[in-house]
């Protein structure tokens, strides 16, 4: 048998009688002590945030385009409160500066309330957003279940863009013509991610596709768990963006 070793396990630490207990008990003891600090101190922070008006919204998932907030590693503790900042949580006045409307509803400040939205574009915005809560579903594109590219053809339809089912591929090459790079994004467009998969999409094509609602904000669905949601955008796996030129005429 291998005789593990740590430099925790020296003849001084087992001799030392200031320790009270000796060996692994006493390194045990001191890193239980240790997490107990952390837990306490993750709580008062949580009870200060709350007290500032930080409550933790809707969870979001990294799924092929969804996200937390990038890079708000928080701590096994905090991920377990769902204390905002962590993974699993998306607070109000983040990268979004908004409320996401989560898997149960919750409410979305409409993004084009200064008008600077055409109103072909807010209806397709208003028609996505009305499904938030849905299932997803696989290939299923009506009848309140969804995948990305089905919920994204059921808004464009309702909005008055007809047009045959596509893939997020698929759209990502109906408006070849129409993309727009990342600093030129506005509400109403769509946007394109790309994440490792089994299906044989290289790098470059569309995996998953959302609709863009401004402020670092989109509507999609991705996951069966959480179903169609506003989330954060997740720029780690965006490729691009695309206006839909059947809601910019005239």
């Amino acid at each position: 048998m291998i005789q593990l070793t740590s430099p925790f396990q020296s003849p001084a630490m087992y001799g030392n009688p200031m320790m009270g207990m000796q060996g692994p008990a006493a390194v045990g003891s001191t890193m239980t002590m240790m997490m107990l600090m952390q837990m306490m101190l993750q709580l008062m922070e949580m009870t200060m945030g709350m007290m500032m008006g930080q409550t933790p919204m809707s969870a979001s998932h990294p799924g092929f385009g969804g996200s937390g907030c990038p890079g708000c590693a928080g701590s096994p503790v905090s991920n377990f409160l769902g204390m905002p900042g962590s993974p699993g949580s998306y607070a109000g006045g983040g990268t979004g500066g908004q409320s996401a409307g989560g898997v149960g509803g919750g409410s979305y400040l409409p993004p084009s309330t200064d008008g600077s939205t055409n109103a072909a574009t807010q209806n397709f915005i208003n028609k996505a957003l009305e499904k938030r809560g849905a299932p997803y579903v696989f290939g299923a594109a009506g009848n309140g279940k969804y995948d990305c590219s089905g919920l994204v053809h059921a808004a464009l339809n309702e909005a008055g863009v007809k047009g045959p089912r596509l893939t997020a591929r698929g759209y990502q090459a109906k408006y070849k013509n129409s993309m727009v790079r990342k600093e030129d994004l506005k509400p109403g467009d769509l946007v394109f991610f790309h994440s490792k998969n089994d299906r044989g999409i290289p790098a470059g094509q569309a995996t998953h596709i959302e609709i863009y609602l401004g402020n670092g904000m989109t509507m999609g669905t991705d996951n069966p768990k959480e179903g169609a949601r506003v989330e954060p955008i997740n720029w780690d796996t965006f490729i691009g963006g695309a206006r839909v030129p059947e809601l910019n005429r005239g």
